[in-house]
């Protein structure tokens, strides 16, 4: 019984570490996005604006084709999450395609950064070209995070914008 609680203890370690590599276990699929000044209508053409939340903003210049969309911008910390954190233990930032009413219908990850990332290496730049959804007609962002004090490595706090 105990080397079948081991294995399977593996096995689910194997998984959620593979599934966390590759962003696909937790989708947002299904969600809406509420606040309005959040949503990006997709439009035809070379684009640019800038995305804000109290923690982050996304710089953003993308442009859309009627199969994809080439992204490219850079990820800034903001305010005292900018300066009062010496390094980014995790930071996944998402591009989040929407229909019509504000639901998402597909999730990409645009930026990843792993353990200890120094906030020196900020702004932190993506570059991606994603196809589109069907019924795409905007875009938002989400992130999930934690950054770390160099002092004390038990001193850190988790950043975060998802949709419901």
């Amino acid at each position: 019984m105990l080397r079948f609680l081991l294995m399977f203890f593996l096995i689910m370690v194997a998984v959620v570490t593979f599934n966390g590599c590759n962003g696909r276990l937790f989708s947002y699929k299904g969600a809406t996005i509420t606040q309005q000044d959040h949503i990006v209508q997709l439009q035809q053409g070379d684009q640019k604006g800038v995305w804000k939340t109290n923690e982050l903003s996304l710089n953003y210049n993308y442009r859309m084709t009627p199969e994809n969309l080439k992204v490219s911008g850079t990820v800034n910390l903001v305010g005292g999450f900018a300066i009062g954190f010496s390094s980014v233990e995790r930071l996944v930032v998402q591009l989040l395609f929407l229909d019509d009413q504000g639901t998402v219908i597909d999730n990409v990850i645009l930026y990843s950064a792993d353990s200890h990332h120094s906030t020196q290496y900020i702004p932190m730049n993506f570059d991606r070209t994603i196809p589109i959804p069907a019924n795409a007609h905007a875009i938002s962002f989400s992130y999930d995070g934690e950054l770390m004090d160099a002092g004390d490595d038990s001193a850190g706090v988790s950043i975060g914008n998802f949709p419901r």
